[in-house]
């Protein structure tokens, strides 16, 4: 009878410890690389509201994100590029695709200063032009592409300087630490007038297409489907238009 009396309270011990894991793993866990965090953000706000359960994990520039899934971080859905995403994916498999919209590169400059075309950059006054991780991070891999297609990335030489993500290049910029870099609509349009301008990019890198991946395995949970559907919905489309999103 004792030995029966222990194995309950280990039972239910056991269950009491699992529990917040179980739960967690019921839930829809999204994530997304730090230029989108804002979007992602406002996207799980408007969800919640419609009586939604999800969780949100962030950690960096998209290629940070998915090396964190690889570790065992939880995220199951993870808003991003499709081709950034194939191209970092590593040990991560993903099931599917689910496509958010299209986006474009922006270029976006300091205050004082000002330009009507890329080649501006050429200028004496823009001495320190930034972009984002163009091994990880969407808009750098699209800056990087754009640079050399352009041939801007050559004739710009030591000017050019990479930083981890697109919040970065922004926070570098309202602080004069750079006089242009290479961001996307979102940032630019919470950025307000602490910065000189902006220019929309629409060619010479690969088309930006936005998409929702799920990780394997994950696709059929009631959870994660219910949130996919979310996505599709008039109220997520409008956010996804607030933040440069466009179908």
């Amino acid at each position: 009878m004792r030995t029966l009396f222990r194995g309950v309270i280990f039972l239910g011990l056991w269950i009491i410890l699992a529990w917040p894991a179980v739960v967690w793993a019921q839930k829809p866990v999204v994530t997304t690389g730090a230029g989108y965090k804002a979007m992602v953000e406002a996207l799980t706000a408007a969800y919640r509201a419609t009586g939604g359960e999800i969780e949100e994990l962030y950690g960096g520039h998209i290629g940070q994100i998915v090396a964190q899934i690889a570790q065992g971080s939880g995220a199951n859905l993870v808003i991003s590029d499709q081709a950034t995403l194939e191209a970092v994916a590593g040990d991560v498999k993903f099931e599917k695709f689910d496509p958010l919209g299209d986006t474009v590169l922006v270029l976006a400059w300091r205050q004082g200063l000002s330009l009507k075309s890329p080649e501006d950059l050429l200028g004496p006054q823009f001495q320190k032009v930034a972009h984002p991780d163009a091994q990880a991070a969407i808009y750098g891999r699209a800056a990087a592409a754009f640079l050399k297609s352009s041939g801007l990335g050559q004739k710009l030489g030591e000017r050019l300087m990479a930083v981890s993500s697109v919040p970065q290049v922004l926070a570098y910029l309202i602080a004069g630490e750079i006089d242009a870099g290479f961001v996307n609509r979102a940032v630019i349009q919470a950025s307000g007038d602490k910065i000189g301008g902006s220019l929309e990019i629409t060619s010479g890198y690969p088309p930006i297409h936005l998409v929702v991946a799920t990780v394997k395995g994950h696709g059929q949970e009631p959870g994660v489907v219910k949130f996919l559907e979310f996505l599709q919905s008039p109220k997520a489309q409008e956010i996804l238009r607030q933040y440069g999103v466009w179908r």
